[in-house]
């Protein structure tokens, strides 16, 4: 368990912050977008292939789910049953928690009007390989699974811990159906890019 409330309490509120500013920078980079003509949430939407939609829509239920447990965790953390008592490795957690909403909001800002939640078949975008995409294929992803892999740590109850497990599963076939589309809308420019760049790190 963490040494005081007082450091617990610290540790919440600047994480809560950080999500804040993360919302916040989401929905005004969806209202920019919408400006520019451009549908920012592709999630489900749209004539997808049928294995597509459905890890989109699954990914979708997993993350509320995952923020609602999330939420009771914290509401009852003296309550429920923690796996991992170390101070060090929750501190770690919380650490890269915070890591993982910079990382995000950072891809998010790179990508520019490229980013788009889900795959958009109907409006073609640039392909990035610059900024923080010059080191990881999916900066965006990355901050996900910082995140959550943090929370996990941070909070390792164990409904937290397998939810946030099918969440990382998840992350991980949406790369994949990304992977692919970019694969066929861009050709040999995303074939060099993937022998320069590493899908994750």
């Amino acid at each position: 368990m963490f040494p005081t409330p007082q450091v617990f309490s610290l540790v919440y509120a600047y994480r809560r912050k950080n999500e804040c500013n993360l919302t916040q920078f989401i929905y005004i980079k969806m209202f920019v977008q919408s400006r520019h003509g451009i549908k920012t949430i592709q999630i489900g939407r749209g004539n997808k292939p049928k294995k597509t939609g459905i890890i989109e829509v699954s990914l979708v239920i997993t993350l509320l789910i995952t923020a609602l447990t999330q939420f009771l965790t914290i509401l009852f953390d003296e309550k429920l049953p923690i796996i991992i008592q170390h101070d060090g490795v929750r501190y770690f957690g919380a650490i890269l928690s915070v890591a993982g909403i910079i990382v995000l909001i950072v891809a998010m800002a790179t990508l520019g009007d490229s980013w788009r939640g889900g795959i958009d078949y109907k409006q073609k975008t640039a392909l990035i390989t610059t900024g923080i995409y010059k080191y990881s294929r999916n900066s965006g992803f990355v901050g996900f699974d910082l995140f959550f892999i943090g929370m996990a740590l941070l909070f390792s109850n164990l409904l937290n811990v397998i939810f946030s497990c099918m969440l990382l599963f998840l992350l991980h076939l949406q790369i994949l159906e990304e992977e692919e589309y970019l694969f066929k809308a861009f050709g040999k420019e995303y074939s060099d890019y993937q022998k320069k760049t590493r899908r994750y790190f």
